[in-house]
């Protein structure tokens, strides 16, 4: 019987799995669930990241307004532990704001892939992303 070699899954994806993993397993909001996934250049995972509080402070979940003042997103949460030039790629589960995709150009990441629209998003990331050098796509994942 002759055993073939089981087809593994592209980096971009296995990042994107492992971003789900943070936001499903690691995420307290009860209204949204973020996650991220910072490869080195040699695929090394860097980081992972999911949308929530900075650690020691507490929120009221109850109150969407305030805790949405108290958020960090998930790309921040994740770059906090990268240092600047040592990532290539960040896997989000959805698009990044402008603001993020500052501090995700700000941190020298080239390669961003996100798996999920939001609603509002700026309809200029998508310049503002090749004017910083970042390839900005939308990933689809295979069903293994």
């Amino acid at each position: 019987m002759s055993l073939q070699k089981k087809t593994r899954a592209p980096w971009p994806q296995f990042a994107m799995h492992l971003a789900l993993t943070a936001a499903n397993e690691r995420c307290e909001d009860p209204y949204v669930q973020v996650g991220a996934c910072c490869l080195r250049h040699d695929n090394s995972v860097a980081s992972l990241g999911y949308n929530g509080p900075p650690p020691g402070v507490d929120v009221d979940w109850s109150d969407r307004d305030k805790r949405r003042k108290r958020m960090l997103h998930a790309e921040v949460n994740c770059l906090r532990y990268v240092k600047p030039g040592e990532g290539k790629l960040l896997a989000v589960t959805v698009i990044p704001c402008m603001s993020c995709l500052s501090v995700i150009a700000s941190w020298g990441i080239k390669e961003v892939y996100y798996l999920n629209d939001w609603t509002g998003t700026d309809p200029e990331i998508f310049q503002v992303a090749k004017e910083f050098g970042i390839k900005l796509e939308k990933l689809a994942l295979d069903e293994r």
